[in-house]
């Protein structure tokens, strides 16, 4: 029995590959040196894409909602499966959804979509990585899912911290916060998340970006105009 387990280990972990050079870059313009990309692997994981759920649709405000069309309803309900989780400082993501590098030619050009799932995940690997901060570990995480709610819903109001958001919500903020950067960078909205990631990690500065020509977008109809203002 051990010799089987320790065989799929050997088989997962040959799976898995580190982060490319663009996916790291990434993850220095938003964490810094808080984030050690070394040790991350990225990894197809098969079963998740048949993990699906049923919830409300969200309101199309946030810019990751937006440059997306309107997802189709069943009674009031949308279908979702799960991309993607985090297990310590192994991202697992669902094998259609998967790439071998997301960001092949970061920061010159990028896939928007590519960029926002990565760096959701890679914020995760944050939070392990800097558990002594954020309390994190996995199964907390994965306690924030439950049937029928959405735990990446959010509002972003007052003067709330970044640290006090839900862990699941804290990668959709900087989901988010990609997004808006690469769309809006001086939008009002842009610059409040990034005063609010500025707190909890050395994000760079604003004009550290790409030129709008530059981002590919999921969907020919959306509006990016003033999108994150």
């Amino acid at each position: 029995m051990r010799r089987l387990a320790f065989a799929c280990l050997m088989i997962l972990a040959a799976c898995a590959r580190p982060l490319s050079e663009g996916e790291a870059d990434l993850a220095g313009t938003l964490f810094g040196p808080a984030f050690d990309p070394a040790p991350v692997r990225v990894a197809p994981f098969a079963a998740l894409s048949s993990l699906t759920e049923r919830r409300p649709p969200r309101p199309r405000i946030a810019c990751r909602e937006r440059i997306w069309p309107a997802p189709e309803q069943t009674d009031g309900m949308v279908k979702t499966f799960t991309a993607a989780f985090v297990s310590f400082n192994r991202i697992n993501i669902a094998t259609e959804l998967y790439a071998p590098d997301y960001l092949p030619d970061f920061p010159a050009r990028m896939s928007l979509p590519a960029a926002m799932l990565i760096g959701h995940e890679m914020t995760h690997v944050w939070q392990w990585q800097n558990r002594e901060i954020t309390g994190y570990h996995p199964l907390k995480a994965a306690a924030e899912h439950r049937p029928g709610s959405d735990p990446y819903l959010l509002e972003i109001d007052g003067d709330v911290r970044f640290l006090d958001f839900p862990y699941e919500q804290q990668g959709a903020i900087v989901e988010e916060y990609v997004c808006c950067r690469a769309l809006d960078p001086t939008g009002a909205r842009t610059r409040r998340l990034h005063e609010m990631l500025a707190v909890a990690f050395p994000v760079s500065d604003l004009d550290r970006r790409m030129s709008r020509a530059d981002i590919r977008l999921p969907w020919d109809g959306a509006e990016t105009r003033g999108i994150c203002s």
